[in-house]
């Protein structure tokens, strides 16, 4: 839980990039950039890790689309066998729609409740809402959040701030 956030303005998206690959390199590991774009290689400069919601989603479209299959075919083979014509028990094209819906739905689910999960959410309150800037982050500025969970992360922001000369607003927000 985040107890305090160090948070710092600079003027454009190199800024950014460049802060934040100065908060990595002083150790930071829950910094977080915030900007009205995307920033080709702010991934790398926060030293963030693929996600995991698509193998989420591929391993429980697959699942949901192996256990809808299995289901229609042990209910067709075993549970209710209906002898319709002279018809194989098992005809497995009359199963694909539904496995296919299933598997789709399945996926859908997992993605969805895997990204809720990885991103904390949801979170009704953060200590960035109190910021003085927070009406900017969203619309056109370019900002670096650093988590400050203990004493020593409040010296490391210090030092980063005096560093980096193009820092043009920085706060702690409590």
């Amino acid at each position: 839980m985040t107890q305090g956030l160090f948070m710092a303005r600079v003027r454009d998206a190199d800024d950014l990039l460049s802060l934040a690959r100065a908060a990595r390199e002083l150790g930071f590991e829950t910094a977080d950039a915030h900007s009205p774009h995307v920033i080709e290689g702010m991934d790398a400069a926060l030293g963030l890790r693929a996600s995991p919601v698509r193998p989420a989603m591929l391993v429980a479209g697959l699942v949901g689309a192996a256990a809808i299959f299995a289901l229609q075919w042990w209910n067709s083979v075993y549970g209710y066998p209906i002898n319709s014509g002279g018809r194989p028990l098992n005809s497995w094209p009359a199963y694909l729609f539904a496995t296919f819906e299933t598997g789709i739905a399945a996926a859908a689910i997992a993605g969805f409740v895997t990204m809720l999960w990885k991103s904390a959410l949801p979170r009704p309150h953060h200590p960035i809402f109190e910021a003085r800037e927070a009406a900017a982050i969203t619309d056109d500025g370019f900002f670096l959040t650093v988590d400050m969970n203990d004493r020593q992360a409040r010296y490391r922001a210090v030092e980063l701030l005096r560093a980096r000369p193009e820092v043009i607003a920085a706060e702690v927000v409590e």
